[in-house]
């Protein structure tokens, strides 16, 4: 789980639920991709892509880069900013998650089960 993400007890009736917690932070990426039906994840992990591209390249232009010899990840993304980010890439991820999950053709069939395994349920 990344950090700052939450999993809770709480029990999980409709799809809507998982997007409020999904837009408030609380779910990884990776449970997020578990949630969703196999063609839907490339377009919810190329969007999540760009958020940690934004994030890599916002870092970046800080000029203040974690090594001494400089950043290492020019033209790729990295692990730090998203980190520092904390909740707030988790909300942004969830965000672009939602607007997949919200058709019911994008939702693996066995979502709820899914979401429990990551104690959601």
């Amino acid at each position: 789980m990344h950090e700052g993400s939450i999993m809770t007890n709480t029990t999980i009736e409709t799809p809507e639920q998982v997007m409020t917690q999904a837009t408030e932070g609380r779910l990884s990426k990776h449970a997020l991709v578990s949630l969703l039906a196999p063609a839907a994840r490339p377009a919810f992990l190329a969007a999540c892509a760009k958020i940690e591209l934004k994030y890599t390249e916002d870092c970046r232009a800080l000029n203040d880069p974690c090594l001494d010899s400089g950043c290492s990840m020019e033209g790729d993304r990295c692990l730090q900013p998203l980190l520092r980010a904390g909740t707030d890439y988790d909300k942004a991820c969830g965000a672009e998650w939602a607007k997949l999950f919200v058709d019911d053709a994008n939702r693996e069939m066995g979502w709820k089960a899914a979401f429990s395994d990551y104690g959601g349920v």
